[in-house]
């Protein structure tokens, strides 16, 4: 081991035991093939890690020619049973996917649909699916590592569960993995010896390089990450590859956070801890392989609403029957003008009761105008209805269906601009004033304020109706909601919309908009808020994950 691998071993030690949990990781340098870690060879759940072997045993069917990219699965109603990840359990059945689409959402939002269906081409392609993706991983040198199971029901399983009958890996098995793959992008020998080609390496690099949350490559500014994320119920994980700005692979690495707590002793979730670490860590690896500089990750915090103005004080901040912080700031949309839009949608809908079942066909051309969601990153037309293309919209802020739905309200005869402004008419300070052109998911432009949005919030709530159900959907929310209490589908139940806060590149010249409602125990029933940060605005992220937990701690649920 080299003395510079060495100071990066400390280093990584120093933020891997700052945590109330255990944290297995391993680090592989591709140039030298040396390799640095901690416990790297403890078996454990994989949980949603397990899915970069499955693709690359995927792909090696594809080589063989026993599968093909543009081979078509159609999304039944039995497939969503028990789904907890992805986006197209929020979906009308009927869809169908090409097998490189389904690769993707596999890949992207760990959708556990797709990877059903994924599973189901191996199993057509060799009689048993599990049998070939276990003898795959054997024969790439993944010895810790063991596929039990197609789709683990995650959801039922307790804080306390046992890892048998379940898949397991290790971080070893993880990094090595990733490190061949990292090879195979540059050698066809090191590529055959995986099972695939230079080009289907590259594939699978491209396709991990799309996460819907990145972590490792969360805050980098001289490299990125392609990165698979795993959700336990007690652990977290994230694997990947550091490529440098040529987007050569330097590094591979596995990091796996274990027995995470539920709850830390200063009223924080564990899992806040775990995921500042996973950041901490990416941004280590970017300073040491391409000299980027590391900053630790600001921490959502539980902070008293009377000390709000001291902690974000440049922070719009406006909970319902609560407190108040720069209320009479009037602000861009910024990521809440899909809120608006799906208000619109539902008036309309008031009258033309068939319009949210109309077919929308989802194209390149919406999927080239889009900076936002996941669909940009597949390749064919998609049909969905108007109530899915909301869905997608309000659930993963995606602009391919923003776009879509623009342009099928236009086709329709609908001129959705006017339509917003009428039924937004009794909010005094909201101005609409146009139409996205390219889409980061919001469809309408324009400003409003804190009131004003606190009280759309209200008329949704009071009508618990679609609008609601549509912010039930929300893949992996940021915001407000990404710090509250509870783990997986444990959560402290909320309802929000995909917002802009952890899109750092996106549109930097534009503020950032949050909005969060809150279920509040003992019969005080749902509560509104909405926070705003300015352009400019330093750890946006922290800021309103602290406005958020700090509501549901302090604000309204104080005995």
């Amino acid at each position: 081991m080299t003395q510079n691998l060495n100071e990066l071993d400390q280093r990584i030690r120093q933020i891997t035991q700052q945590g109330p949990f255990a944290v297995h990781w391993q680090v592989r340098d591709i140039a030298t093939g040396q390799y640095i870690g901690q416990e790297a060879r403890q078996v454990l759940g994989s949980f949603s890690t397990r899915k970069v072997s499955v693709l690359l045993a995927c792909l090696a069917l594809v080589r063989e020619g026993k599968l093909s990219l543009e081979d078509s699965f159609v999304i039944t109603e039995e497939l969503k049973d028990g789904v907890q990840a992805g986006i197209m359990r929020n979906l009308s059945a009927g869809i169908a996917l090409s097998l490189r689409d389904h690769l993707a959402q596999m890949m992207i939002t760990s959708d556990n649909i797709c990877t059903q269906l994924v599973f189901q081409a191996i199993e057509d392609a060799t009689g048993n699916s599990l049998q070939w993706v276990n003898d795959y991983c054997a024969q790439v040198g993944m010895f810790d590592t063991l596929h039990r199971e197609i789709f683990p029901r995650s959801g039922e399983l307790t804080w306390h569960h046992s890892i048998e009958g379940m898949t397991v890996t290790s971080a070893h098995d993880q990094a090595l993995l990733l490190e061949r793959l990292a090879r195979g992008c540059c050698d066809e020998k090191a590529a055959i010896e995986l099972g695939l080609t230079q080009e289907l390496c590259s594939v699978a690099v491209d396709m991990m390089g799309h996460i819907f949350t990145p972590l490792l490559g969360a805050h980098l500014t001289k490299g990125r990450f392609v990165e698979k994320n795993g959700r336990g119920i007690r652990g977290l994980s994230q694997v990947g590859l550091l490529l440098d700005e040529d987007d050569n692979p330097v590094a591979s690495v596995a990091v796996f956070a274990e027995s995470i707590p539920v709850q830390l002793l200063d009223g924080t979730p564990g899992r806040n801890s775990a995921r500042e670490m996973f950041m901490d860590f990416g941004q280590l690896l970017e300073a040491f392989y391409l000299g980027g500089s590391f900053e630790p990750v600001a921490r959502p915090e539980a902070v008293p609403p009377d000390f709000w103005e001291q902690e974000c004080g440049e922070l719009l901040c406006d909970v319902e029957d609560g407190r108040a912080v720069n209320e009479s700031m009037v602000f861009t949309f910024s990521g809440i003008g899909k809120l608006f839009l799906a208000y619109t949608l539902n008036e309309l809908a008031r009258h033309r009761p068939e319009l949210l079942q109309d077919t929308v066909q989802i194209t390149a051309q919406h999927r080239a105008l889009a900076d936002t969601g996941t669909l940009r990153h597949l390749t064919g037309d998609v049909q969905v209805s108007l109530d899915d293309a909301v869905r997608l919209m309000i659930g993963s802020g995606d602009g391919a269906a923003t776009r879509a739905i623009l342009d099928y309200l236009e086709t329709v005869g609908i001129d959705v601009l006017e339509s917003a402004r009428q039924s937004v008419v009794h909010l005094e300070s909201t101005t609409i004033t146009g139409l996205e052109d390219r889409s980061a998911g919001d469809g309408l432009i324009g400003t409003t304020t804190g009131a004003d949005v606190r009280a759309l919030l209200r008329e949704i709530i009071d009508a618990h109706g679609t609008v609601l159900e549509w912010m039930s959907t929300t893949f992996e929310p940021a915001g407000l909601a990404t710090a509250l209490p509870g783990y997986g589908p444990h959560t402290a139940e909320h309802w929000t919309v995909s917002d802009w806060s952890g899109l750092e590149h996106l549109r930097p010249d534009e503020g950032r908009t949050s909005v969060l409602i809150l279920q509040c125990p003992r019969g005080k029933g749902p509560v509104g808020m909405v926070s705003h940060a300015p352009a400019g605005t330093p750890q946006v992220s922290a800021k309103f994950g602290s406005v958020g937990l700090s509501t549901y701690a302090y604000e309204q649920f104080a005995s």
